[in-house]
C-alpha cells in the first residue's frame, strides 16, 4: 500500500492472514512468526516556510506596509 505522508512519519499498513496450503482460512499459524502488518515509510523531512526580516517601511508615517520574502523550502 502506498505511504500514508510524503514526508516525516508516514506509515505503510499489510493485512496478514494465516490460510491453509489451498488458500483458505486457519487458526494453527505460530503466532510469534506472525509478519508485521505496519511499517515506516518516512521519506525525509517535510517542506517548511523559510522567512526573512521585515523591510523598511514604505511611508514615515499613516497608512504604510512592510514586505518580506517568504518561500517554502524542502
Amino acid at each position: 500500500l502506498q505511504c500514508s505522508s510524503t514526508c516525516a512519519g508516514g506509515f505503510q499498513r499489510r493485512v496478514v492472514v494465516c490460510q491453509d496450503e489451498n488458500g483458505y482460512t486457519a487458526n494453527n499459524c505460530d503466532e510469534k512468526s506472525k509478519p508485521v502488518e505496519q511499517r515506516s515509510c518516512e521519506s525525509g523531512p517535510c517542506p517548511q516556510w523559510a522567512y526573512g526580516n521585515w523591510g523598511e517601511c514604505t511611508k514615515p508615517c499613516g497608512g504604510g506596509t512592510r514586505t518580506r520574502l517568504v518561500v517554502c523550502q524542502r
